[in-house]
C-alpha cells in the first residue's frame, strides 16, 4: 500500500522557491508583454486600414488554431536555424506573450466593440485622430468592461507557463516533475504543485476582482 509522505517535499523546498521565482518572474514579463501586444493587434483591428487589419485578423488566427506547445518548439528550435540564438527563458517569454496577446486582443476588441458609435463620431467631431479617440475615448471605457475575462487570460498565461520546462527552463513544473521521478513521489509532488500553481492563480483572482469592484459600471457585476 502506497504510503504518502510530505516529507519530501519539504526536502525539496529550496529548488521548488527557486522554481517559483522562475515561474513568477517569467508570468510577469509575459504578462506585460502579452498586455502590449494585444493592444496593438487591437488597434490594428479596430482602427486600422484594411491592410492593418488583414495582418492582425491573420496574426490572430494563426496563434489560435496552432498548439502553444508548437509556438513554443518553433521558438526554441526553429528560429537558431535562421541564426537567432536566445536563451530558453526568453523563448518562453516570446512565446508567451505572442499566445496569450492574441487571447488578450480578442477581450480588448470584444470591449471595444461594446463602445457606442457615437463615441466616434463625437471624437471626430473634437478633430482628434485614431489614435488619439482609441486612448483618449475608447480604451478607458472598454477596459472597465472586460476586466473580468482579461484577469482569466493572465491565469491562463500561469498556467501555460509550465509548459517552458519542455525547453530545459527550470520553473516550478520543472523541479514537481524532476522531484516526482527521482523519488517516486508522483502524488506528494503533483499535489504541491497543484497547490502552488492555485495559490498564484488565487491571487491573480483576488486582485483582478478587486479592480472590477473599483471600475465596475452600474449593473455590471462579474467575478474572474
Amino acid at each position: 500500500m502506497y504510503n504518502i509522505n510530505f516529507d519530501v517535499i519539504a526536502q525539496a523546498a529550496p529548488q521548488l522557491i527557486q522554481g517559483i521565482k522562475t515561474t513568477i518572474f517569467i508570468s510577469v514579463i509575459s504578462s506585460v508583454c502579452a498586455f502590449i501586444i494585444g493592444l496593438v493587434i487591437v488597434f490594428m483591428r479596430t482602427m486600422g486600414g484594411s491592410l492593418l487589419k488583414a495582418i492582425g485578423a491573420i496574426y490572430v488566427e494563426i496563434i489560435r488554431n496552432t498548439p502553444m506547445l508548437i509556438q513554443l518548439y518553433f521558438v526554441y528550435k526553429a528560429l537558431p536555424d535562421l541564426g537567432l540564438f536566445l536563451h530558453p527563458i526568453a523563448c518562453g517569454i516570446i512565446a508567451l506573450s505572442l499566445y496569450t496577446g492574441a487571447y488578450i486582443s480578442e477581450v480588448l476588441r470584444s470591449g471595444v466593440n461594446s463602445v457606442t458609435s457615437q463615441q466616434y463620431e463625437a471624437a471626430r467631431g473634437l478633430g482628434l485622430n485614431k489614435w488619439q479617440t482609441f486612448r483618449l475615448i475608447i480604451f478607458p471605457q472598454a477596459i472597465r468592461i472586460v476586466i473580468p475575462p482579461l484577469g482569466s487570460q493572465f491565469i491562463n498565461l500561469v498556467k501555460n507557463s509550465s509548459l517552458v520546462s519542455f525547453i530545459a527552463v527550470t520553473d516550478l513544473f520543472y523541479f514537481i516533475y524532476k522531484g516526482a521521478v527521482d523519488d517516486f513521489r508522483f502524488f506528494e509532488f503533483f499535489i504541491a504543485g497543484a497547490f502552488v500553481y492555485m495559490t498564484l492563480t488565487g491571487i491573480i483572482a483576488v486582485i483582478f476582482n478587486r479592480i472590477e469592484k473599483m471600475f465596475k459600471l452600474h449593473g455590471r457585476e462579474a467575478r474572474v
